[in-house]
């Protein structure tokens, strides 16, 4: 099941996945963040096992074996999942988004409504050309948003050379990301087994991934392409108040948006609040799991 596969889509384009669980588990897509890979969501096998599921966890265009797909939109991807679903013969299941993976969970609840069960959304990136989000949002935060409205070609530049840096010398890069983070969230990274599944991740990141990760930021930053108000899939929201990566406003702007959504916040709680409650997510997500959830109903 741990194993990573290659399939070829209907444009020639390459799609990676790979598989964790029980292969007789509820199916579910995971999305990884912006950077990332499919090796981000495997992030706890055993907690993924405990939880029953089948997780399956594609790498997007551009991440890991995926080819790049130049001029991809955010509504593009639906048709990835699908041809995936199609070729693992899997008819119905849910999608969960982490961080960048957020809108990738959102469209395909939009988009792929007649197969989805339930999307979750943790940690997500929310529409970034909306000005509520701007607020909350750190400098680098802001100077790299102002660079995907502007489509500028300094960004895709500026995240290549970052990868280089952080392929070249992965345990300084960890150690200076720890020391800007929130204490939860430097916690988490100074885990041995975080360390090196980041670090493995970046060591096996494709060359295309500073473009992909400049793409990412563009679609984030325009029009997302679908309304968040006509998505009729239950959506679960799970955002921790001390992130500071993806501020709180950005689950609180989707939730709004969203009708049937629920959002979950957690005190003192950042960015990787995932690592630790990626169990009860999963189980949350499968059909069985949805309706004992405690949960915040949406207003």
């Amino acid at each position: 099941m741990n194993d990573s596969h290659v399939m070829t889509l209907s444009d020639g384009r390459d799609l990676g996945w790979l598989e964790l669980g029980t292969t007789d588990g509820w199916p579910i897509f995971g999305f990884h963040g912006t950077p990332g890979s499919r090796l981000q969501v495997g992030i706890d096998e055993a907690a993924v096992r405990r939880a029953g599921v089948r997780l399956i966890a594609p790498d997007r265009p551009g991440y890991g074996l995926s080819s790049f797909q130049p001029g991809r939109r955010l509504v593009d991807w639906p048709a990835d999942v699908a041809q995936l679903a199609d070729h693992l013969a899997v008819d119905r299941f849910s999608v969960i988004g982490i961080s960048g993976g957020g809108p990738h969970a959102a469209v395909c609840a939009s988009l792929l409504a007649e197969r989805l069960v339930a999307a979750g959304i943790v940690s997500g990136e929310g529409p970034l050309s909306d000005p509520r989000i701007a607020a909350d949002m750190t400098p680098v935060s802001k100077f790299l948003t102002t660079l995907s409205r502007r489509r500028s070609r300094l960004l895709p530049t500026f995240f290549a050379v970052e990868l280089a840096l952080a392929r070249r010398w992965p345990s300084k890069a960890l150690d200076l990301m720890v020391q800007q983070l929130p204490p939860y969230d430097a916690e988490v990274l100074r885990r041995p087994d975080l360390r090196n599944l980041f670090e493995r991740d970046v060591r096996h990141a494709s060359r295309t991934t500073g473009q992909a990760q400049a793409q990412d930021f563009e679609l984030f930053a325009s029009d997302w392409g679908f309304d968040l108000g006509a998505i009729t899939v239950p959506v679960f929201l799970w955002h921790g108040e001390a992130d500071k990566n993806v501020p709180l406003p950005h689950a609180q702007l989707m939730h709004d948006a969203i009708p049937n959504s629920v959002l979950r916040t957690f005190v003192g709680e950042g960015h990787f609040l995932v690592v630790d409650r990626l169990e009860e997510i999963l189980v949350a997500l499968a059909p069985s799991g949805r309706l004992t959830i405690d949960v915040r109903p949406a207003i």
